[in-house]
């Protein structure tokens, strides 16, 4: 357009003319801004402005300000190329830059073929292909039919051919509490001890050796958390422990060759074998030597009365009143043993669980129910990450599945 004199009005309505009957207008700008017309604008933004008018999607493509370009390809004075750059991209907020002639060949036919397919223009024929369009149209109708009716016999024989694959699905039963589950209470650190603590009655019970190995042996914070946390988690173990119950089953059509299935639990519970025992953890807060001073001082006013009361029925040998007990010892409980079984193997390392299954028949399922214990270490639930992988799989099958927490009803 740079060609044109401003007074050339006959080529602007040859222009306007091209632009009424386009379906969409295509703006390439350089750093030319071109001749102006009578108007004070150049051709092309007066053909920028003239397209906005009739509402014709306009494609706008900007060459970018990195490009070095010879003298003779730019004009002297940018502000105008530079001014109608600036209106071009405010209204145009999907304008595209470009650097090289390839990349603007590939913008453009790429924009293009976005265009047609998301606003569709009129198009147009000439006049003597009229009735080749509507054969073709016709055409094309009648084979889209064909390849719908195709594709949807396909589906059809597809549904008909069932391929021989194992499907293995696992399902871990929520473990149970009661309504009466609950946290200990925590152990407070008692404060020291000094001697207006010493109840006169006692003092005689209670030397200072005493009181200071008390204040001595005293646990720090630190170590009285650790206990309080040790001897809840031991709280749990040995009341809400119920049986861990897996199912693996196989629902499939044919049979699974080396199943491997890895269950991961949430730290929100513990998981051990039936044949693990735990061992209370020792309170780390020292006798209160005021209780023993108690103790004996009761002790010497029971031995007192009691010898009174022997004095008064004439009995020379007064024997402990309560008598003597002792208790029974301990019964320690057989270690859980596994049935030997070469089909299958269980192993637990920390909270995963590993179950390998050397086969299993489409539409079996095996329970494991009698090899470990699981025990909610607070009441929330989780999620278990299941991972199974088989012989006939190509790869490993991962899912995550939510861990329930049931309360018993009351």
């Amino acid at each position: 357009m740079e060609m044109f004199s401003a007074e050339d009005e006959e080529q602007w309505e040859i222009i306007r003319r091209t632009i009424d009957v386009s379906d969409y207008y295509v703006l390439i700008l350089g750093l030319r801004y071109g001749s102006k017309t009578s108007d004070g604008i150049s051709f092309t933004q007066k053909e920028y402005e003239y397209a906005l008018e009739k509402k014709i999607p306009v494609l706008a493509f900007v060459m970018s300000d990195d490009v070095s370009l010879p003298k003779s390809r730019r004009d002297d004075d940018l502000s105008d190329i530079n001014a109608f750059r600036s209106t071009v991209l405010d209204n145009s907020k999907m304008a595209q830059f470009w650097e090289t002639k390839d990349e603007l060949i590939k913008s453009v036919s790429i924009s293009l073929m976005k265009q047609i397919m998301q606003k569709p223009g009129v198009g147009w024929v000439r006049g003597n292909k009229l009735g080749v369009e509507e054969d073709l149209s016709k055409e094309l109708t009648s084979l889209s039919k064909e390849n719908r009716a195709l594709r949807e016999k396909i589906v059809e024989l597809e549904s008909k051919i069932s391929p021989k694959i194992p499907k293995i699905e696992v399902n871990v039963a929520y473990p149970s509490v009661s309504r009466d589950y609950h946290d200990l209470e925590p152990k407070v650190l008692p404060r020291k001890l000094n001697s207006v603590d010493i109840p006169r009655h006692l003092t005689k019970y209670l030397d200072d050796a005493a009181v200071d190995t008390f204040n001595n042996s005293l646990p720090s914070e630190s170590q009285l958390m650790e206990y309080n946390i040790a001897n809840n988690r031991y709280h749990k173990l040995q009341n809400y422990s119920t049986p861990l119950v897996i199912e693996v089953s196989n629902i499939g059509t044919c049979k699974a060759q080396n199943v491997y299935v890895e269950i991961v639990f949430p730290d929100t519970v513990a998981v051990y074998d039936q044949s693990e025992s735990f061992v209370e953890p020792e309170n780390p807060i020292p006798e209160n030597p005021l209780v023993e001073a108690e103790v004996q001082y009761e002790k010497e006013k029971l031995a007192s009365l009691a010898s009174l009361h022997a004095a008064m029925l004439g009995v020379d040998n007064f024997n402990n009143i309560l008598g003597n007990y002792s208790l029974a010892p301990n019964v320690g409980s057989l270690s859980h043993l596994s049935a030997i079984n070469r089909s299958w193997w269980t192993r637990l390392d920390g909270n995963k669980v590993t179950i390998k299954i050397e086969s299993l028949l489409h539409t079996r399922t095996m329970t494991f129910d009698d090899e470990y214990l699981i025990a909610p270490l607070a009441l929330a639930n989780g999620e278990l990450k299941v991972n199974v992988i088989c012989e006939e799989y190509a790869q490993e099958d991962i899912k995550v599945m939510d861990l329930h927490i049931k309360q018993q009803e009351l």
